[in-house]
């Protein structure tokens, strides 16, 4: 059965059950409370009787005027043949107030007759404080009287019809209130299907601030993830396919020039082979390790590592490369690093330097400037957790890279144009394995504008409250 379907029987059920309930219960506090009116109409009757049958006695002086004809002046004080005999409508068509009782002082029967099978009620008659007789009454047990019951019964049905007629009405409320919840769920199932197709560009249109609007907003991001996954996986494939043609297609250049006797296969055209043949090697060797990082499998082994005497280690042992490209290093560490230890891994972390020095090299003029600096920092969130951030400033001078163009250097395969010639070896791949390396270690990176008009990147990395300096 369709949802459509079970919401309505579960609306209607629910509204009919509620509303059986309330005239269930209506009607019971409605014979109840009748009853009681019936039974304190028939009270103050028999008070007005008794008042009167007190004032003839003291006026008599005793009962000895007690007859049919007599108690006809008493009001109220009827049985039900007195009422029919003395009123306008036909005998069978009402029925009377139960006939009443009297009776002297010894409860000896004065008029009226009593029957056994019935409940009654002595009440007694006193004058100057002294029982003079008493006045017998059924009692109320239950509404016995064909008005009262004609009137109960009127109203029993009235209140039956008015159940009915709202059970029919939340039925017909509950079709439109039904369709109003299915119907976005079916606009969802609709976009679900459509993009479980292929159509990731298909949104749900649906403007509800409920959980119903809060599936369809989540929809609606899968459907941007999945459709900028899409986009990112056809600009990686096109992007690979281009970068491995490159360095293939000056391979077969090269060995069809041999073959064909153009060139001669000396050392240095196989020195030239093999430069080519390692070019693509290193693109090979960073595509993995990029996509072995993408899947979570790249191994990470933590260990508690000082970055300042680390990272002072790996620039030492690299000065003949900074040599090479006659750049002057400077080095910055905040006196505060020597005493701060990280969970890290080292062989990731000398990779992490390493990408980022061969992109230095790479791109800054000869006779520029590579500033590595050291500090320590505690922003809100991480003092409010227990931890400080550890930051190294890697910068460089010229040449520089556009403002629009720093948010896409850690893209796979991104160069800028300034970087686009193949002499200068780079696969575009150095500063995406960076940040992957980064954001496995808990950290953050940033590329910004240098100081010294180059590239300034940043990296924060959080420092566990176990391993604070003291």
């Amino acid at each position: 059965m369709k949802i459509k379907y079970q919401l309505f029987l579960t609306l209607l059920a629910t509204s009919a059950l509620l509303i059986a309930l309330m005239y269930v219960i209506s009607s019971l506090s409605f014979s109840r409370g009748f009853l009681e009116y019936v039974k304190q109409n028939e009270k103050d009757r028999l008070a007005l009787v008794a008042e009167e049958l007190i004032e003839r006695y003291q006026e008599e002086g005793d009962w000895k005027w007690v007859n049919r004809e007599s108690l006809r002046n008493i009001s109220g004080f009827t049985n039900r043949r007195a009422d029919s005999a003395h009123s306008d409508q036909p005998a069978r068509s009402r029925r009377g107030r139960p006939p009443l009782i009297l009776a002297d002082a010894d409860r000896q029967i004065l008029f009226g007759r009593i029957r056994s099978d019935r409940p009654k009620q002595w009440l007694p008659l006193e004058s100057d404080k002294t029982v003079i007789g008493y006045l017998v009454a059924p009692t109320f047990q239950s509404i016995d009287r064909r008005f009262d019951k004609v009137f109960e019964s009127k109203q029993k049905k009235a209140l039956g019809l008015t159940a009915l007629a709202m059970i029919v009405i939340s039925g017909l409320l509950s079709i439109p209130l039904a369709g109003r919840i299915v119907r976005p769920l079916l606009k969802v199932n609709h976009a679900v299907g459509e993009i479980s197709g292929g159509s990731y560009d298909h949104r749900v249109n649906i403007n509800r601030r409920d959980e119903i609007g809060d599936l369809a907003n989540n929809i609606n991001s899968l459907g941007t993830k999945l459709e900028q996954n899409r986009d990112a996986r056809q600009r990686w494939i096109a992007e690979i396919s281009h970068e491995l043609r490159t360095p293939l297609a000056v391979l077969r250049g090269e060995i069809e020039a041999v073959q064909d006797g153009v060139r001669t296969l000396d050392k240095q055209a196989v020195e030239s082979l093999h430069g080519e043949v390692l070019s693509l090697g290193r693109l090979i060797d960073d595509l993995h390790t990029l996509s072995v990082s993408d899947v979570g499998a790249l191994d990470y082994r933590f260990e508690a590592l000082n970055l300042s005497t680390f990272l002072g280690a790996f620039l030492d042992s690299h000065q003949d490369m900074i040599s090479e490209k006659s750049l002057s290093l400077n080095r910055s560490f905040d006196s505060n690093t020597a005493k701060s230890v990280t969970q890290t891994d080292s062989q990731r972390m000398e990779q992490l330097f390493s990408n980022l020095l061969q992109n230095t090299c790479r791109y800054t003029d000869e006779g520029g400037q590579l500033h590595v600096g050291l500090r320590i920092k505690g922003s809100k969130r991480d003092i409010s957790a227990g931890q400080e951030i550890i930051i190294i400033d890697w910068y460089d001078s010229s040449p520089g890279v556009e403002a629009e163009a720093l948010s896409k250097l850690f893209d796979p395969l991104y160069r800028t144009e300034m970087s686009r010639n193949r002499e200068y070896g780079g696969t575009g791949l150095g500063l995406a394995i960076a940040e992957r390396i980064v954001e496995a270690h808990q950290g953050k990176i940033s590329a910004s504008e240098s100081s010294l008009g180059g590239l300034h990147i940043t990296i924060e990395l959080p420092i566990a409250r176990s391993e604070r300096r003291t």
